[in-house]
């Protein structure tokens, strides 16, 4: 059940990518229900996701920051 959970995360991600409010939501989301090795993954994916999308990863590391998706 869990990589079904992790890969529905990643899809949910990838459809509110446009609006921060929505993604802060679906990471929030993710850390209160995905493993921690799975965040750990979804971390690094999302590093990857965001390479090319600056604002995103604004908010990527305003989440970091305040410790939303550490373990």
């Amino acid at each position: 059940m869990g990589q079904m959970m992790y890969d529905y995360t990643k899809s949910s991600i990838i459809k509110v990518s446009r609006d921060k409010d929505l993604f802060v939501k679906e990471l929030i989301k993710a850390s209160k229900t995905l493993l921690p090795y799975e965040r750990e993954n979804l971390i690094n994916w999302l590093f990857y996701f965001t390479a090319d999308k600056p604002e995103m990863q604004k908010w990527l590391y305003e989440l970091l920051d305040k410790n939303i998706l550490v373990s």
